[in-house]
């Protein structure tokens, strides 16, 4: 009689301590592994002016092989990415442009459009070299002694060793900084470089959803879900922003978090942007809207 009055209180007390555990999120670098990731993605964008609509898309995969070292004696660690893949196609008004790393030589058909060619065939050509500390803190980004000033002045931005730090630290920054239970929820600002002085800043707010099974391999599920987006223009005297009411139509991204590889193993995401703004160009202000679709999904090969 005693053990059935006590039997529910110990499930309930079960039930509790298995509602109320946390999970902590840490990245995570393994001493002489090596693995690739798969990258789609892909935009569509109009961009109206003046009554005129200007439609863009692109498309592109990427296989980008990763390789980490050893600690050196004061806890540095080293890891170097390459991009063994890289196809990609934009079409704008009036044209296309495509690049496949098989082919890297191959010419524009616009000379005009080489200087892009040039920045894709950079991005094949050079490993970029991560330094962590001793806490996996990333410390700096750097290219072959000496490249980064042969470059073509096209292809300095994208391969400017500050644009390149930040970019590699928002890999990450989306984690909880702290233990999460299921359920709990967190918010996060990033920045998306988009070229030639654009920037688009996002407030995102993240959920952590508890584990799921999948290829026999138990992952963390973690969703996002952008709220809102800011788009400005720096340092461009040729283009400029004075109105931007841009919104967030819809937003979703998915994240599988491996804990034991203290990594994401994939993630999809889609995104719709929209609203009103004002371009000045050449020192001609032309109102606008735009309606921006981006999509994107990952896979980390073992």
């Amino acid at each position: 009689m005693l053990l059935k009055r006590c039997f529910p209180v110990v499930v309930l007390l079960f039930t509790t301590a298995a509602a109320s555990a946390q999970v902590k999120f840490e990245a995570k670098y393994v001493e002489s592994s090596k693995w690739e990731t798969h990258r789609d993605s892909k935009t569509t964008q109009t961009l109206t002016l003046a009554g005129m609509n200007i439609d863009t898309k692109s498309s592109a995969f990427a296989v980008i092989e990763h390789a980490v070292g050893q600690r050196a004696a004061d806890g540095a660690l080293k890891v170097e990415e390459k991009t063994k893949t890289l196809q990609t196609e934009i079409s704008f008004p009036g044209g296309k442009i495509e690049f496949d790393s098989a082919n890297l030589d191959k010419k524009a058909d616009n000379p005009l459009l080489e200087p892009l060619l040039e920045v894709f065939r950079a991005v094949v050509r050079l490993p970029i070299t991560m330094e962590l500390d001793t806490k996996n803190k990333l410390t700096a980004i750097k290219l072959p002694d000496g490249e980064f000033e042969k470059l073509p002045e096209a292809a300095k931005e994208r391969f400017n060793p500050d644009v390149m730090k930040k970019a590699m630290e928002r890999a990450n920054d989306f984690l909880p900084s702290e233990p999460v239970k299921k359920g709990e929820t967190w918010e996060r600002f990033s920045e998306m470089n988009l070229g030639s002085g654009q920037t688009m800043s996002f407030r995102t707010r993240y959920e952590y959803e508890g584990t799921i099974e999948k290829e026999g391999t138990t992952f963390e599920k973690i969703s996002g879900t952008a709220l809102d987006v800011t788009f400005a223009i720096n340092g461009n005297p040729m283009l400029q922003v004075t109105k931007s009411e841009l919104k967030i139509l819809n937003s979703k991204s998915t994240y599988l978090f491996d804990r034991t590889l203290g990594a994401v193993s994939s993630s999809t995401s889609k995104m719709q942007i929209a609203g009103p703004l004002t371009l000045v160009i050449n020192g001609m202000e032309l109102p606008g809207k735009v309606d921006l679709t981006i999509e994107e999904s990952t896979k980390r090969q073992k």
